[in-house]
């Protein structure tokens, strides 16, 4: 059985080892791939609390299901209004 902890863990790794990587490829090629590599790094937090409240779901805790189901609703909720 995989340790939930450590799967997050290796998740948010390698959301930052890989949109650090790409981000510093787009420098030297085009400013669209070091764009995909912000993309990549925003989007890391977002996986850690989306994998976190599936856990919670499977453990059947609805109060951190909750809590992990708002974080998100906040994040959407803020990414869209910078956006706006």
């Amino acid at each position: 059985m995989v340790n939930v902890e450590d799967l997050i863990s290796w998740v948010l790794r390698t959301g930052v080892l890989s949109g650090v990587a790409i981000t510093t490829t787009g420098f030297f090629m085009s400013t669209e791939i070091a764009w995909l590599g912000v993309l990549v790094l925003i989007l890391t937090p977002f996986m850690r609390v989306i994998m976190a409240g599936i856990y919670f779901l499977s453990r059947k805790d609805m109060v951190y299901s909750a809590l992990a189901a708002y974080v998100i609703m906040i994040l959407v909720i803020g990414s869209f209004l910078r956006i706006i």
